[in-house]
């Protein structure tokens, strides 16, 4: 029986998990985690700074409690697992030093987590998905298609070329006075709204091919307000509809083309296609992809967002590829999809 510890602090989220390898699925002795979005809202996003130092102010406190709940001591831990990429730089510093230094202390050896990587595979933590699977990555950071077949071996098939679908949805809904984070807010305004109301494109349309592209939609939905700048006088929910609907739209489009490109490629015509990122949390997303395709699963809602259960999933899933006492451990804070063997 392995236990790990988890720490995910790339961007705003603080998150500290505990959970073990007995039974079927992990069991999670201890989640906590503490989300800055309060803080962060009256300057309109996340400034790296001050989510920086938010974490500083929350690690400890919620990792003695952590350990409180799980019965546990620093002690009994057998590997941590710490984000490592990608992410803002001084977020990922500060979980970094913490696993760190309880590495250094409590001679316990460490994993740098890829948290992309972990986002899909957080699947394992409640469901059973088989590989090799077909992985789409939705997140405010980034939105891949990435060809999973085993826990370390991802090859990336397509990409945003610029927006990622998060972004789309977070600095649309700014446009549109809603807020912050606006991902939600869209979400839940578009249940009462008519989706066919306004019109907006799907980026790289006719390509054919696995890449996304955003940026022509949020400046469609800029052209529109600018043509009728009172729309946004109050929550506007067809146009959060309309506009969440070109979003799934393309999607599913570049989906279908992705399966294409997997048949054609490797000859296999059946297989997982996995949903993970904090923007898969989407109730929109999650119908229309479950009408389309009976063999799509969705990480579970509380999975979704950065999180230290999926952190420490992922390195209980790769424990033969820990470190010990890592004097020296590199970080990428651009987001490149890297796994990297060597840290020094």
């Amino acid at each position: 029986m392995k236990t790990v510890l988890g720490i995910e602090t790339s961007c705003d989220d603080t998150s500290i998990c505990i959970l073990t390898d007995t039974g079927k699925f992990p069991k999670i002795l201890a989640h906590k985690s503490f989300t800055q979005e309060e803080i962060l809202k009256s300057w309109g996003g996340v400034v790296p700074e001050i989510a920086a130092r938010n974490h500083l102010e929350k690690l400890v406190p919620l990792l003695k409690s952590a350990f409180q709940e799980a019965n546990l001591k620093p002690t009994n831990i057998d590997l941590i697992g710490v984000t490592t990429t990608p992410g803002l730089l001084g977020p990922l510093l500060t979980g970094l030093n913490s696993a760190k230094t309880l590495s250094l202390m409590f001679k316990k050896p460490i994993r740098a987590v890829n948290h992309l990587f972990a986002h899909l595979e957080a699947i394992h933590l409640d469901q059973e998905v088989s590989y090799p699977y077909l992985g789409l990555l939705i997140s405010g950071g980034h939105t891949a298609f990435l060809w999973v077949t085993n826990p370390t071996d991802f090859k990336i098939i397509g990409s945003t070329i610029d927006d990622a679908a998060g972004e789309a949805f977070d600095k649309g809904g700014k446009l549109m006075n809603l807020g912050y984070p606006a991902g939600r807010l869209v979400d839940n305004l578009s249940k009462d709204g008519n989706p066919e109301a306004f019109t907006f494109p799907i980026g790289l349309k006719s390509s054919a091919d696995c890449r996304f592209s955003f940026s022509g939609l949020k400046t469609a939905l800029r052209v529109q307000i600018d043509k009728q700048p009172s729309m946004i006088d109050k929550p506007n929910p067809d146009l959060c509809a309309s506009y969440q609907k070109a979003i799934v739209d393309a999607l599913l489009l570049k989906t279908r083309y992705a399966v294409k490109k997997i048949k054609e490629d490797y000859g296999i015509l059946d297989f997982p296609i996995v949903l993970g990122g904090g923007v898969a949390c989407n109730s929109e997303i999650r119908k229309r992809f479950k009408e389309k395709y009976n063999n799509a699963v969705f990480v579970k809602p509380e999975f979704c967002t950065d999180n230290g259960a999926m952190i420490a999933n992922y390195a209980l899933r790769t424990f033969d590829q820990k470190i010990d006492f890592p004097e020296s451990l590199s970080l990428d804070s651009r987001g490149r999809f890297l796994d990297k063997k060597d840290f020094n």
